[in-house]
């Protein structure tokens, strides 16, 4: 069997990769991808990017706010100068914000919209001929909170549901491009999203390693995917969820509403 080299490897985007879902990810797939790294934290990027090195990847990073209006364009133009070809953008970084809707600022809920969906469509409109060009996939990350809102997750809820039709759509608009676009469904992970997001993670739900969930990621790239479950069981229950309406409406507010992190 040939060894494939570095320079025949694919090339990955991965935002939010300094943590969480997004350094597991660029960590499992060192070996099969280039990567190039994008996130806000560029001491964070620089310890993820080591252990990639160390485990024989290459890979480039970028520390910048994936939500501003340059950013996707600057990350394209890298990784053409850097690799040469896109073949897989994953759109995860995203976080929350506590609080009920109504209660939050106009601008608050613009934050949340953009980060949660109008950055990863900028991405990927921005890498669309690339990815096309290589017969190419998107990634986007969505949340089982896109099917079943909870109280207290602000814009969260909304922007996820928006960004899996979003995806929906895009599945459709780009089949006959050749371009497989992918939702993922993480379910609820051990990571440090609730404390970022503000919120204290519900100790009744099962979480699953970012490592786990890493692996789902690169199981559905490789099937080029429509959705990948990370969690089948969460996945069944949220769409039971859905599919019960109102009548779960007083359990889902007493037992899985949001709470403020006591950090």
């Amino acid at each position: 069997m040939a060894i494939q080299t570095a320079e025949a490897r694919r090339v990955m985007i991965v935002t939010g990769a300094s943590s969480g879902i997004g350094e597991a990810l660029a960590r499992a797939a060192a070996p099969k991808f280039r990567l190039l790294l994008v996130a806000r934290r560029a001491d964070r990027l620089t310890n993820v990017s080591r252990a990639v090195h160390a485990a024989g990847g290459a890979v480039e990073t970028l520390a910048l706010d994936v939500t501003k209006s340059s950013a996707a364009h600057i990350t394209v133009e890298t990784a053409l100068r850097s690799f040469g070809r896109i073949d897989v953008v994953v759109n995860n970084a995203g976080r929350g914000d506590f609080g009920q809707l109504l209660e939050q600022s106009d601008d608050a809920i613009e934050a949340q919209l953009r980060l949660n969906l109008i950055a990863p469509l900028q991405f990927s409109r921005a890498a669309l001929p690339l990815l096309e060009a290589s017969g190419g996939q998107l990634v986007f990350l969505g949340s089982s909170i896109a099917r079943v809102p909870l109280p207290n997750y602000g814009a969260y809820a909304p922007a996820k549901a928006a960004l899996r039709a979003a995806t929906i759509t895009l599945r459709r608009e780009l089949r006959d491009r050749g371009i497989a676009v992918t939702y993922v469904d993480p379910g609820v992970v051990a990571s440090e999203w609730h404390a970022a997001s503000g919120m204290q993670r519900n100790r009744l739900v099962p979480v699953a390693s970012p490592q786990r969930v890493a692996r789902a990621i690169l199981r559905g790239v490789e099937r080029r995917a429509a959705v990948v479950n990370a969690q089948p069981l969460q996945a069944l229950g949220s769409v039971f969820g859905e599919w019960t309406g109102a009548l779960g409406d007083a359990l889902l507010v007493s037992r899985l509403s949001a709470k403020r992190s006591l950090q």
